[in-house]
This record gives C-alpha cells, structure tokens and sequence, in this order.
C-alpha cells in the first residue's frame, strides 16, 4: 500500500523543548506499564491474595490486559480530538490523564485494607491508564513524523517508541534500585508505592512542557485549507478500512513481541527462570537500555532502505529469534539472562524503528491520528493485552519455558505475509506532506 501524500510542504524542524516534551510524555505513558510490570509478583499478592501465587499471577495480568483493552476507547476519544481540535491539545490531556492515573494506584489501599474495593480501584486505574496510552502513542507518534525532514521521517517515528521504551527504562531503574535498596517486607509493605507516586512531578513537567510546545505545521494547513473531517472517526472506518486491516495485520508481529518482552519477561525471569529479584531486573534493565537505542539504528535503517524492508527483517526475525532468545535465558545468571533478553528485544526494536512512520503514512493528515491510533489501539488490544496472561497460561499448560516464544512466532508469520502483500516497497521514507480532507 503506497503512502498517501498530495501536497509538498517541508516540515518546521522540532526545536530541543518540543522533542523534550513529546518524548516526557511519551516516557511517562509507558514509565507506568514498566512498572507494573515489573511489580506484578508484588502487586498480584496485595491485590489478588491467593494460596496459589500461578492464580494471583494471572489475575495481575488480566488486570494489565484492561489497559490494552482501553486503548481503542481511548483512540477513538484522542483520535477524534487530535484531527478535529489540534495534536497539541490530545497530548496535553493524554500525559494528565496517564500521571493522575498513576499516582492513583500508588496511593490505593491494598486487599487487606479494603477487601473486594482494591482490585476494583486497580481495575479503574488500569482502564484511565490504557484510555490515555490509546491517544498516546499515535498523537506524539504523528507529531514527531509531521515535524520531520526530508529523508528522516523513519528516524523521527522512531523517536516515539524510544522515549516509550526509555520511560520503560526509567521504570525499570526505579523498581531496581528500590528492590536493591530495601527489604522484601518493606517493598511489599510501602516501598512500591514510591515507584508509582514519583510519576507526579513527572507529569508536572510533563504536562508544562506539552502546554507550550507548537501545532504541527501539517495539522495547522489542513485547518488553514478547513479541510478538516467533520467526523474524522468515521471517514477513517469508512474510507480507509483496508489500511486499518493491514496496520492491525503489522501490530500482530509487534505487540506480540513487544507485550511479551516488556510485560512478561520481568515476571518470568523471576518466577520461571528462578533469577534472584535484583539479578533479574538488572538483566532486564541493561536489555532494555540496550534495545531503545537499537529502535533509533532501526529507524535510521528504514530511512536508507525503506520501511517495508525493515518490516520484512522485523518479522523474520520475530520467527527466529524468540527460541534461541528463551533457550539462553534459561540456563540461568545474569550473563545468560541478559543475551536472551537482547535476542528478543531485538525484533521488537525493529518494528519499533519502521512501523510508525510506515503507519502514519498510511492515512491523510486530516484523519491521520484516527486511523493511526484505532488500527494501533485495535491491534493492542488483541494481541498485546493478551500476551502476558497466554505466555504464562502457555507455560503453565504445557511444563515447557519456551512456550512463550510460539506465540511470538506465529505473530511474526502473520505480520511478515501482510507486509509482503500490503505494503508497496519505497527506497526511503517520502517527505512530509499533507493531504486535502474534506468536511
């Protein structure tokens, strides 16, 4: 599928505090889900007490899979925003509502103080949480792409799951350095709170930064031209379906790998592998340091050769790796740990480095954050929101630690036909330009 571009304007270059901005907000979106993720053996027996921790296990993970299953809600609600209203605004709001929602959990009593009204709480949390990473990542995405240059718009989108995998970073660190610093009781009694509650001046800044960055210039000619949608949500379900489907057919080999690298594999390092808790998290953190600087090499890749050909190698290797990434990590220590947390990590530094600019491209400036984010979100929802709570189910079902890495690979064989059918082959990302909408 050819991008849709018919009108050549260069792009404004973004100044220092404007990337600064997106990417804060962007971090901090997902600052939270590395957390969570992080302390799901924690959270899963103060929030689902049980005599068997597999079932308390399960029941964190399907409360994470709520957030996932927000995100289309929240794509629609952003997605409409941002292509009516502005990307500046959608931001603003997405990066309140995350950090409100954050500090929320840090702050809710635990089963034993309340019974039944934690989870509850949780639950809600969770939703608010994936309601606002559903506008999230497909506004700042779209923003960083209209701002890019000539011959760096795979660079720029690639920018978007960097921040988001440096607010992982950042996560992880912070839950690392409180495992490291504290006693089990104390970090099950008071110390995971901290993790959530140090979102607050995060979103501070967050929220001061977004406020006074510019419109994108792409955005601001559709509204100077009033060629905005009407109902942007609806044009892009009827007018532009069949590039939903093949963003949704990408997302399959992407948040499969993705949702079980950063989701799953703190928890099973732990509880599979049998790391002690500050081997493990350090091994994911140095992994994960490591794989958001392969999503800029990723991107600037896709600038040379195009992004459907980083497509290509992301799928193929989401089919390769998965395996031999599980079957290193569980012979155990950190050295082990952390060359198999690499070897998975990087197919989903791949897709990360191609797929947003690939997506955004897909769809007119005028309905451009709605088909992006709804073809994401949809695609999310399905595929990532489920991935935790299958690997675990998987591995629980079959006695083998590697059943995880099936998923992951029949979502790279699906992904890898659906770029090979889908997508046209482009030598380089086109230059950024706007198309006409009408009302």
């Amino acid at each position: 599928m050819a991008a849709q571009h018919d009108g050549q304007q260069e792009a404004e270059p973004l100044d220092r505090r404007s990337i600064l901005a997106v990417g804060l907000g962007n971090g901090l979106e997902f600052y939270d889900f590395a957390i969570f993720a992080a302390l799901t053996p924690v959270i899963s027996q103060l929030f689902f007490p049980s005599d068997d921790p597999l079932a308390s296990l399960l029941s964190t993970f399907a409360v994470f899979a709520v957030g996932f299953f927000m995100r289309p809600v929240g794509a629609i609600f952003f997605g409409r925003l941002a292509d009516r209203s502005g990307r500046r605004i959608a931001m603003v709001i997405a990066v309140t509502m995350m950090g409100v929602a954050t500090v929320f959990i840090g702050l809710t009593p635990t089963y034993d103080s309340i019974g039944i009204w934690a989870p509850i709480l949780l639950v809600v949390a969770r939703m608010a949480q994936g309601l606002s990473v559903g506008g999230e990542f497909g506004t700042s995405a779209t923003y960083l792409i209209e701002h890019a240059p000539s011959g760096r718009r795979g660079l720029f989108g690639a920018f978007a799951f960097f921040s988001s995998v440096a607010g992982s970073v950042l996560g992880l660190a912070v839950v690392f350095g409180l495992t490291a610093s504290m006693s089990t009781s104390s970090l099950e009694g008071w110390g995971w709170r901290i993790a959530f509650l140090l979102s607050l001046p995060l979103l501070i800044l967050g929220f001061y930064l977004r406020y006074r960055i510019a419109e994108s210039p792409e955005f601001e000619e559709v509204q100077a031209d009033d060629a905005q949608h009407a109902d942007p949500v609806r044009t892009v379900f009827t007018q532009h379906w069949r590039a939903i489907l093949t963003v949704i057919g990408i997302v399959m080999g992407f948040a499969t790998a993705s949702a079980t690298v950063q989701a799953f594999m703190p928890s099973y390092v732990r509880t599979v592998v049998g790391l002690e808790a500050r081997t493990a998290l350090g091994a994911v953190l140095v992994a994960t340091t490591i794989a958001a600087f392969m999503v800029l090499a990723f991107g600037h890749l896709s600038d040379r050769l195009g992004g459907r050909s980083v497509l290509v190698l992301a799928s193929v290797l989401t089919v390769a790796l998965p395996y031999p990434g599980l079957l290193v990590l569980d012979q155990g220590g950190f050295v082990f740990a952390l060359v198999g947390l690499v070897l998975v990590w990087v197919p989903v530094a791949a897709f990360g480095g191609a797929a947003p600019t690939v997506w955004a491209d897909m769809f007119p400036t005028s309905v451009r954050v709605s088909g992006f984010g709804i073809a994401y979100g949809f695609g999310s929802a399905i595929f990532a929101g489920s991935a935790p709570f299958l690997a675990t189910w998987l591995v629980d079902v079959t006695g083998s630690d590697l059943a995880p890495a099936g998923y992951m690979v029949v979502g790279g064989i699906v992904t890898l036909a659906v770029v090979l059918t889908s997508i046209t082959p482009t030598r380089s990302t086109p230059a950024p330009t706007v198309a006409a909408g009408t009302k």
